[in-house]
């Protein structure tokens, strides 16, 4: 009975390093670093997947930023129309 008793203690103290180890915490014990578990392996798929659609809408957004920085480099007066008619009746 007592062969019973300590090999099923053994196996479920196994089970339960083998489990535990299947999920990693950082340091402070609250943020997952890496899950091996079904659940978290779908979690990351749809994390990286989502990472790339936004990777994506970067690099698409800065190309058209690009050409918007391009049309604003048009040459600019060098002096505000309203400033000078400011000034011009403040000195008469």
């Amino acid at each position: 009975m007592k062969k019973i008793l300590i090999s099923s203690l053994l196996l479920m103290f196994a089970f339960n390093g083998i489990t535990l180890a299947r999920t990693i915490y950082d340091s402070t014990g609250r943020n997952i670093v890496h899950d091996g578990t079904l659940r978290g392996q779908k979690r990351e798929a749809a994390l990286k997947k989502e990472q790339q659609r936004k990777m994506q809408a970067a690099a698409a957004a800065k190309l058209n930023y690009e050409e918007a920085l391009k049309t604003l480099e048009e040459p600019k007066p060098k002096t505000n129309f309203y400033q000078d008619r400011i000034q011009n009746t403040q000195e008469k």
